[in-house]
């Protein structure tokens, strides 16, 4: 299945996002759903995976509780671990293979990870008809409505402005192969990331010698890994700017939200979109087949596909909206943006994933 945004007008769609001066607080209204599960105790709950920072899945949860009244529970972890999790938790229907259905044993929703990380795994969910779709950024949306985009998030190169001198600020995937970031480069594990995975995918493709490969930048990759020495993989994506802005590590890649919320701050991290080109790939919200808590699931994806979330995303925690109404007056993406192969990266996970675990485990002790 090809998806809309693997094409050159996804640079254009991001051109227009909206960072007007607009409330931090969400106002009030939002309608129950219809035939809606309750517990015996009349309590509406929800469960959700979700591999989001806590002070996005906090405020946001507390909105959603308060205009419905429907408890949610947030199982956290990186995109990888939960994924892993679903699949454990889920129970396969007699006539597995050929007429069995996987349903969830355990949450209703997944709430973020990149959409390739998600494509993986689209037998675990609901196809969803919605009329938020037409208000969403059609270059972000899948035809078979297997998953929604929630925001978009291009990956950056990350440096400690204090600790390098300025003609050496990284401003290309080629720089991080510097001596200078020697076992002073840090990344989130791929394997337990997906924001990490798609920032892997997106060296790969883009560091390519050839065109006969999408994924054939293995000798960037390997330079890469001998870079990190055997202290520059961190267990989730928000340890990445936390150890570059501490001065742990002189340079890192994670995604551009992180870099302009260190940017308001008054940090001495910067940033730069590698002049080799990046990507901007959205993160997603699914619904799992046989959800306990269907109603109130597709509740929770219409609230945070919503006007009122969106247009907070990019004021409040600097990440790009999908709608089409919070993306129209806003600054542009400073960077060249890859056609990101969304398919191929997703059928080609476990074999990256893989050859990377073999590249880590020679530069380990």
């Amino acid at each position: 299945m090809k998806h809309p945004f693997s094409n050159p007008a996804a640079a254009a769609a991001l051109a227009g996002l909206a960072i007007a001066a607009l409330s931090l607080l969400i106002p009030t209204g939002c309608s129950r759903t219809e035939g809606a599960t309750r517990e015996s105790d009349g309590t509406r709950r929800l469960v959700v995976y979700s591999p989001h920072p806590e002070d996005i899945t906090r405020y946001i949860v507390r909105e959603f509780r308060q205009r419905t009244g429907i408890e949610v529970t947030i199982i956290a972890a990186g995109t990888g671990e939960l994924i892993e999790r679903m699949k454990h938790a889920a129970v396969r229907t007699a006539g597995a293979g050929a007429g069995g259905r996987v349903l969830s044993g355990e949450a209703d929703l997944i709430w973020g990870g990149g959409i390739e990380s998600l494509e993986t795994v689209t037998e675990y969910f609901e196809a969803v008809d919605s009329p938020t779709d037409a208000e969403l950024n059609p270059v972000y949306l899948a035809s078979h409505r297997l998953w929604r985009p929630f925001s978009v998030l291009p990956a950056v190169v990350i440096f400690n402005k204090s600790l390098i001198p300025e003609e050496e600020w990284p401003d290309s995937w080629e720089d991080l192969l510097s001596p200078r970031f020697r076992k002073r480069l840090i990344v989130a594990d791929p394997e337990k990331s997906g924001s990490s995975y798609t920032i892997l995918a997106t060296m790969l493709y883009t560091m390519k010698k050839t065109a006969g490969h999408t994924f054939g930048g293995w000798s960037y990759v390997q330079r890469f890994v001998e870079q990190l020495g055997p202290d520059g993989i961190a267990s989730s994506s928000s340890m990445v700017y936390r150890a570059v802005a501490a001065g742990d590590f002189y340079a890192g890649i994670t995604f551009e939200n992180y870099a302009l919320s260190l940017e308001q701050t008054g940090s001495n991290v910067g940033y730069r979109y590698p002049a080799e080109g990046t990507s901007a790939v959205p993160d997603g919200i699914a619904l799992l087949a046989g959800a306990k808590n269907r109603a109130e699931a597709l509740e929770f994806m219409e609230f945070v596909l919503g006007p009122d979330v969106q247009k907070i995303l990019l004021p409040r925690w600097q990440r790009r909206p999908v709608r089409l109404d919070a993306e129209k007056a806003g600054p542009l993406l400073k960077g060249k943006i890859i056609r990101y192969p969304v398919d191929e990266a997703a059928a080609s996970r476990d074999a990256i994933l893989e050859r990377w675990k073999i590249l880590r485990a020679a530069e380990l002790p």
